[in-house]
């Protein structure tokens, strides 16, 4: 039982840092290092029903017009299911417009890898848009 636990101990860290890599990738627009990390029948899937696949996921980080300050990840907690992982939490970005002041955004997420042939590959993520602190304040108040 011990060594089950170090092993999903270590296939999450081994999780964790792929996902910090895939958010480093992104908030880069480096398409070429993202690229690798996704399986070839990846998903990109957000709660109104939109749907983009491996390449047009890659398509909108370049054409994304929105400069990233930053991109992390909080409240992360991977679960480990054979040869299948699943990353949840909550990606915090801080971004500018091209004519605009920098906004910070939250969507929470699951993140879905598969391991083939000793690797582990993203082939699913969801995100959901979380309202801002001022947002979140008005609904409180209504």
């Amino acid at each position: 039982m011990i060594r089950h636990a170090n092993a999903a101990a270590d296939v999450a860290s081994e999780i964790l840092q792929i996902e910090r890599d895939i958010m480093s990738a992104i908030k880069d627009k480096d398409t070429a290092a993202l690229e690798p990390m996704l399986a070839d029948e990846f998903i990109y899937r957000t709660h109104f029903g939109a749907e983009a696949d491996k390449a047009a996921f890659l398509d909108s980080i370049t054409s994304f017009p929105i400069e990233i300050i930053s991109l992390r990840g909080e409240e992360l907690n991977v679960n480990v299911y054979g040869d299948t992982a699943v990353l949840t939490g909550v990606q915090v970005a801080e971004a500018r417009p091209p004519e605009g002041e920098t906004e910070e955004s939250a969507v929470a997420f699951t993140d879905v890898f598969v391991r083939r042939d000793g690797q582990w590959l993203m082939v699913l993520a969801y995100g959901v848009e979380l309202p801002s602190e001022s947002e979140a304040t008005l609904s409180e108040r209504a």
